[in-house]
């Protein structure tokens, strides 16, 4: 299958850092996420080997062997679809190749090894690429650049990257004096340079250090030296002491210690117009590290809406903690990097089904809060995170800090979320209500909560005939009929169908409670939490006691609590 761009498709990392062996599927924009010190920031480094000129400069230390086995070489190899010949950046990274990729090759592997030498006590990176992962070529360097430093254009920017160190790293390359009238401005400032220099050498104060100075040096070594103090400006230059202020359109003020989070979005501006210089020649790859870092929430939405639908960010390798940076994710990979016995990841491409386009945000925002948890309950609604979310807490006050996150999926059914936590090996467990609904012009009813059960599972194990009575004590005789089945479901598939309903199967364990706690249900309490879900169940929540939520904990009807906390 031939790709309409260039794309990545695969890394591969060996014996580097806290990796010993893992391989990741990838495309044009990825997410890695998962929790602290599992290796986030190695994979970053691990791509920056193959792009970054500049960090390949330091070379390898023994530390960047996994578990300092410098007997095995590093190798980091990218894989990368230039099938589509047309597209531009295909053709500029297939120009380069030349020899080393044949015209029916579509595949472009690109490989960093890194021997340990003893003597030098250093890894020494060596670039390899090619269309043949068996007989790559070795890359031509001249000085410190190897063939693809002409290729590609890294652009790593640090959770904690500094405003003003960035920009006077780069400011000449953002503030290019190219006008004719800029040579008279120069002029005029090297001449106001000379003068400011002559008035501060006339103060009192100057002349007197100056002179008091060099007797004191010269006790600690005779040289025949005097000292001068001068502006930085005539001796670093004209832009040693220049830097961006934050001024409102409405105020003249300015504000050169502005908010982090505005400093971290004009970073951003500023690596986008460096980006600009160099996307006619090159292929700019961006490597984010948190970008959330000193943002508030509404900022990190804006943040997620550049970096997921300009065009400018085209190739992304993205870290971060927070679901917020990926309110506006779609045909993102997503990575998740995790510690088992070793540090293993499971990837998934994830698209907002079409259907959901016009939700996005809501889905999005559901489903990446879930992501960053290790076990996830999918309930319907808000009434059943509300009580479940109580219950839980007096069960284990901490257990939102244990990676347990309780997801009601609300209009949108389950499959969108199942299907990516399933792919991204994230436990999850499903409760569902045990519906039925009336067959239009029938006097039966469609099982609903059966037919949905047999959907999740793929195949019938469940009985989906229509029946021909409705209400709470058909639903509990269809569902006391196959309690064997459901109960070997619940075991196999963590999928938990109510007997009846959320309250319901709340009014078997707890009525007299429900009667006290509601006093204004006219002693119908089923019907007073469905009349109002979300607000009634609030009011019962906030009576129900320690010993109340042990008894829902330990009760039947509620049995995936009792498994999401295992």
């Amino acid at each position: 299958m031939r790709c309409n761009s260039m794309r990545f498709n695969s890394v591969t990392i060996k014996n580097f850092r806290n990796f010993e062996d893992i391989s990741v599927d990838l495309t044009n924009k990825n997410v890695l996420f998962g929790m602290n010190d599992v290796g986030k920031t190695n994979f970053l480094y691990a791509l920056r080997y193959v792009f970054d000129k500049d960090i390949r400069k330091q070379n390898f230390s023994d530390t960047d062997y996994y578990k300092k086995k410098v007997e095995i070489p590093i190798e980091i190899v990218i894989a990368i679809d230039i099938s589509d010949t047309e597209n531009a950046d295909s053709q500029k990274l297939r120009a380069k190749l030349k020899g080393a990729i044949l015209s029916n090759q579509d595949i472009v592997y690109i490989k960093v090894k890194a021997d340990y030498d003893e003597k030098e006590m250093m890894g020494i990176p060596v670039l390899y690429w090619g269309g043949n992962l068996e007989e790559l070529e070795e890359m031509k360097v001249h000085g410190t650049f190897y063939e693809i430093d002409y290729v590609f254009n890294a652009i790593y920017i640090d959770a904690y990257v500094d405003l003003y160190t960035l920009f006077k790293k780069n400011a000449n390359k953002l503030l290019v004096n190219d006008k004719d009238q800029d040579k008279d401005i120069l002029d005029s400032i090297c001449k106001t340079c000379d003068e400011l220099n002559a008035q501060i050498s006339g103060l009192s104060g100057i002349r007197a250090f100056e002179e008091k100075i060099a007797p004191e040096y010269k006790k600690f070594r005779h040289d025949d030296i005097s000292v001068s103090v001068k502006s930085e400006i005539a001796i670093k230059g004209l832009y040693s002491n220049i830097v961006p202020y934050i001024k409102q359109d409405t105020d003249d003020s300015l504000y050169p210690t502005s908010g982090e989070g505005r400093k971290k979005l004009l970073v951003y501006a500023i690596f986008d117009l460096l980006s600009q210089e160099e996307e006619e020649k090159k292929i700019n790859i961006f490597l984010i590290e948190e970008p959330e870092n000193h943002l508030h929430r509404s900022m990190q939405i804006a943040l997620s809406h550049i970096l997921f639908l300009d065009d400018k960010y085209q190739y992304l390798f993205m870290t971060t903690h927070s679901p917020y940076v990926l309110t506006e994710m779609d045909r993102v990979n997503l990575v998740r990097i995790y510690n088992e016995d070793k540090i293993v990841s499971r990837s998934v491409l994830y698209t907002v089904p079409t259907k959901f386009k016009s939700q996005r945000k809501m889905l999005n925002r559901g489903l990446v809060e879930a992501i960053f948890a290790d076990k996830v309950l999918l309930v319907e609604g808000p009434s059943e995170n509300v009580l479940f979310g109580k219950v839980l807490s007096e069960i284990n006050p901490f257990y939102e800090a244990d990676g347990i996150y309780i997801l009601p999926v609300g209009g949108f059914g389950f499959g969108p979320y199942y299907e990516t936590l399933d792919a991204l090996q994230i436990d999850n467990i499903i409760k569902t209500d045990n519906d039925l609904r009336k067959i239009k012009g029938k006097e039966e009813y469609s099982v609903l909560g059966f037919s949905r059960l047999n959907n999740y599972i793929g195949e019938k194990i469940l009985p989906d005939m229509p029946i021909s009575e409705s209400g709470v004590e058909a639903k509990r005789k269809l569902y006391d009929d196959n309690r064997e089945k459901l109960d070997e479901i619940r075991e196999e598939y963590s999928l938990y169908l109510s007997r009846c309903s959320l309250e319901e199967d709340l009014d078997e364990v707890i009525h007299d409670q429900m009667i006290t706690y509601l006093p204004n249900a006219d002693g119908n309490p089923i019907g007073y939490l469905q009349d109002a879900k979300n607000n009634h169940m609030v009011e019962l929540v906030e009576k129900l006691t320690a010993e109340d939520c042990k008894c829902i904990y330990e009760h039947y009807n509620f049995a995936c609590l009792k498994e999401v906390m295992q």
